[in-house]
């Protein structure tokens, strides 16, 4: 893609490298007028498009639905009017209903999937052996796995004291899980260095100093 050669394309351009060096102002220096408006306009705007795909949602998912004859979805419509009521001293009460009802739908569909996802799908890719044709690289990161896991669990366990020879698998569990932390943060860290290498790139194709792809 050459580089923008319409008005609204140029704009857009150096619209995108002022907004990414207002917000990276505050790292870079501190948090100034620019920034906060940065900021401002960042959420301002994640808020009017995050609207208008529920307002899409809304109507396309439940209006059309119930015109249609689907007079089941009624009932969300009446739960939503409800949680209006909440800046509302007065009626407030009402807002309850559907918050307890919203409360026990989500936990009860986040206990079961984390279940199945956290722990039923460890304990399975846990105890699983590679196959047959499998590598003694396969073998090894198998019974690494089986063994940290182990390891790890017993660190958690708090009806036993951590003395005498339980102390050793306990240590090791815990140094295990320290090196499995510390790899998910190097993670998150790559990814941020990631998106600012991104940043990094448009600033210098907004400048020119490298070409556009």
């Amino acid at each position: 893609m050459p580089y923008p050669s319409t008005i609204d394309g140029i704009i857009g351009a150096w619209v995108g490298a002022f907004l990414t060096l207002a917000i990276y102002s505050y790292i870079l220096y501190k948090e100034t007028r620019v920034y906060r408006f940065a900021e401002y306009l960042y959420v301002g705007s994640s808020f009017a498009v995050s609207l208008a795909i529920s307002t899409t949602q809304i109507y396309k998912q439940i209006i059309l639905r119930i015109a249609s004859g689907e007079y089941i979805y009624i009932i969300g419509v009446i739960l939503g009017l409800m949680l209006l009521t909440l800046p509302f001293k007065s009626v407030r009460w009402i807002s309850r209903y559907p918050v307890a009802f919203l409360m026990g739908l989500g936990f009860g569909v986040t206990i079961r999937g984390a279940l199945t996802a956290n722990i039923i799908g460890q304990i399975r890719g846990s105890i699983t052996p590679p196959g047959a044709t499998a590598t003694a690289l396969s073998w090894f990161n198998f019974a690494w796995i089986c063994l940290g896991t182990l390891l790890i669990i017993s660190y958690f366990t708090f009806t036993v004291e951590h003395t005498g020879w339980y102390f050793y698998p306990t240590k090791l569990g815990r140094y295990i899980l320290l090196v499995g932390l510390g790899a998910y943060y190097g993670n998150t860290v790559q990814f941020r260095m990631t998106m600012l290498a991104g940043r990094v790139e448009y600033l210098l194709r907004v400048f020119k100093i490298i070409p556009w792809p």
